[in-house]
């Protein structure tokens, strides 16, 4: 990805931009208003320890991520820990510590709006500033107001240690002030094209126009039940979407995977990737940042540092691996092979087995398959260290707004025009989001001889990239598993027609096989599912989790669609009759109950502050 520490240090138009990742000045917990703040270099300094609050093991690095969206209906901790499995109370030390880093982060981005204006520099670059901090700031009491509800609202630095008294504010009057900073953020911002950075760690205006989207969403939803809000949602998603009188700044990258891998290769795209949180280094000297989520926790089991050590702590639910769409045609046992290529990637297939030397070994239980979004093996930094990693984690994805257009086009207007942007995602998802690929190979004759696995090539049909690998028993060539569709690009290098399959080497003879190509509507929504706004609703709930699982979203969507509880019971009964009965895998959706839509108050913080009352049910 990124050579990046944390962000460019964008102050004046002239200045040169660098492609590493430096962070010029190192944010401090502690700093002297009366010191500090006077010239750009610390302001940029101060607005880079904002970002840093949402970066600790405390928010988004663990706590956030692996301890409070861990068990939901498409996915579950490893191991049964009271605070992922809904059994937490208000003393537990990851919700206070959750609690008190997003009010970390608002004080710092308090103190700098209070002193940003008094600062003379250009006033361009003083406004991307300025700009970032409210965003910020919102983006925090979002955080806040999504999993605790009413909280207190403070919008000016606190002076003293004994100003602790402050009064939990409505929810509505939260959300109005976060909607308000985004919105004077938006006008403050640039896009990705102006700024010319390339790199998705800085928020940009079209960022706060997708999270103003999901804003907007949620107070649409439970609990506040605004539905006039939708229209708020539409309008901002669709300035993402079709921006007024420009091209469109975001795109879906074509190959799903290839998101993740560049998450890994230190590399940006930020056409799909619209804002991520950065981490760095590998703990080895320097300035380090690291995150113990991405790969590490949610990764695929390994115990070779080489290869990259992760505790594969969270797996994929049998509910979402069959969500994808089966092949028919495939003849893998005992898992057919999926036509969905996000599938073989979220729900991974294989481990590197328990052993200090890393062996690939299948896994074929769909219950015990990995969470495999973030895989170690592609990282680049070296040597890597065993419980941090420099993986970027996205906070918002293009192929989100596409789905939150179609939800909230939908809830206005209907589906005849809200469903073309779930098919877009669902495209990407098959290979076919520019044209046709390699969709199937048929054995039409196994032949005889083979004592090794067989060569196979494909050939012809307008089209490149597809690959493809034989099996074989008894001398014959069983069955060909694609390895590749076939080129993802946009340079038209997509099948027309069938193209000609070849099988050779292997000591045999007589074997061939067939493909079969994809047509442009195999990916594309079913007339069922787009026949009604309840119907197309249902459709882009688990398109949602089929895009975006394992991406902190899940919990929040089902709480704001008002069958949280419901949601989770319902996948009790079916983790019961579908052979999902370890006490892990159900423990959450058992324990699960109404005062789990809310996370609790810290109650360190409640005896400090005479004000605060508990959410219900702690």
């Amino acid at each position: 990805m990124k050579q990046i520490k944390y962000f460019y240090l964008i102050i004046l138009a002239a200045m040169t931009i660098s492609c590493q990742k430096v962070l010029d000045t190192s944010p401090t917990d502690f700093i002297d208003p009366n010191a500090f703040y006077k010239t750009p270099e610390q302001l940029q300094s101060a607005l880079n320890g904002v970002y840093n609050a949402l970066g600790t093991i405390e928010v988004y690095g663990n706590n956030y991520l692996y301890m409070f969206n861990t068990n939901t209906d498409e996915s579950y901790g490893k191991i049964v820990e009271l605070t992922p499995s809904y059994q937490y109370d208000a003393a537990d030390a990851k919700n206070e510590q959750f609690w008190k880093g997003l009010y970390a982060g608002i004080q710092r981005a308090n103190l700098l709006l209070s002193k940003v204006d008094n600062v003379e520099m250009d006033q361009t670059a003083k406004n991307v500033i300025k700009g970032q901090a409210l965003f910020l700031r919102g983006f925090q009491y979002f955080m806040l107001v999504s999993n605790y509800g009413d909280v207190p609202l403070i919008l000016t630095p606190t002076a003293s240690v004994t100003e602790v008294n402050i009064a939990r504010t409505p929810m509505k009057t939260v959300y109005a002030q976060i909607t308000k900073d985004m919105i004077d953020a938006e006008t403050l911002l640039q896009t990705q094209t102006a700024t010319a950075l390339g790199m998705g760690g800085k928020v940009t205006r079209t960022a706060v126009q997708g999270m103003l989207a999901r804003v907007y969403l949620y107070m649409a939803g439970f609990p506040l039940n605004d539905t006039e809000k939708y229209n708020d949602a539409l309008f901002w998603a669709d300035k993402v979407v079709h921006p007024t009188g420009n091209a469109p700044e975001h795109a879906l990258n074509p190959d799903y995977r290839d998101i993740f891998l560049k998450y890994a290769k230190e590399q940006y795209d930020v056409k799909e990737s619209m804002w991520e949180l950065e981490f760095w280094g590998n703990n080895t000297g320097g300035v380090n940042f690291g995150n113990t989520y991405t790969g590490r926790f949610c990764g695929i089991t390994c115990n070779d540092a080489n290869k990259g050590f992760s505790s594969g702590s969270i797996n994929a639910t049998r509910k979402l691996y069959n969500s994808y769409q089966l092949n028919p045609l495939s003849t893998a046992t005992p898992n057919k092979a999926s036509f969905d290529w996000r599938r073989d990637w979220n729900c991974a297939n294989y481990t590197w087995g328990s052993g200090a030397t890393a062996v690939k070994t299948n896994v074929t239980n769909t219950w015990l398959m990995n969470a495999g979004k973030w895989r170690r093996e592609y990282e680049i930094v070296e040597p890597k260290d065993k419980n941090y990693t420099s993986q970027n984690f996205a906070f918002l994805r293009y192929s989100d707004v596409l789905l939150m257009l179609a939800e909230a086009e939908n809830e206005v207007n209907g589906p005849a025009n809200a469903y073309q942007y779930v098919n877009m995602v669902r495209k990407r998802a098959y290979g076919i989001l520019y044209g046709n690929v390699v969709k199937h190979i048929t054995v039409t004759k196994g032949g005889t001889g083979y004592t090794t696995v067989p060569t196979v090539t494909i050939n012809g049909g307008g089209g490149n990239g597809a690959t493809a690998e034989a099996t074989i028993s008894a001398g014959a060539v069983t069955g060909i598993i694609i390895t590749l569709p076939g080129t993802l690009t946009t340079a038209g290098l997509y099948y027309t027609t069938a193209p000609t399959v070849t099988i050779t080497g292997g000591g045999g003879s007589g074997a061939t096989a067939t493909a079969t190509i994809t047509q442009s509507t195999d990916a594309d929504l079913s007339a069922s599912e787009i026949s009604s706004k309840t119907a197309l609703l249902d459709a882009i709930k688990e398109e949602r989790s089929r895009e975006l699982c394992f991406e902190g979203l899940r919990r929040n969507d089902l709480i704001r669609w008002g069958k949280f509880v419901e949601d989770m019971k319902a996948f009790l009964t079916y983790a019961n009759a579908n052979s999902g009965t370890a006490t892990n895998i159900t423990t959450a959706a058992t324990k699960v109950s109404s005062r789990n839509i809310f996370m609790p108050i810290p109650i360190h913080d409640i005896q400090l502050n005479n004000l605060l009352l508990q959410n219900p049910g702690y």
